[in-house]
């Protein structure tokens, strides 16, 4: 294949990308600036947490804020 059909093929290909990508995204609705959706909000469970200077954190010293958790396990 010369370089030339290689980057036709490349720019129909990224175009068809492009398109498919617009199309599924014409069906979601807007959200305001800054905002991302979630299908339904979830109340965080009572627990504690020890912090990495000996102090606690509960859960509760979140009420109403937007809370994001990530735990891991190394194996």
């Amino acid at each position: 294949m010369n370089i030339k059909a290689f980057k036709f093929r490349m720019l129909t290909a990224i175009v068809f990308a492009f398109a498919a990508f617009s199309a599924a995204a014409a069906d979601m609705p807007a959200l305001p600036a800054g905002m991302n959706a979630v299908a339904k909000p979830v109340r965080l469970p009572a627990f504690n947490l020890a912090t990495p200077g000996g102090g606690k954190v509960r859960a509760d010293e979140f009420n109403g804020k937007v809370v994001v958790a990530r735990f891991w396990a190394t194996w």
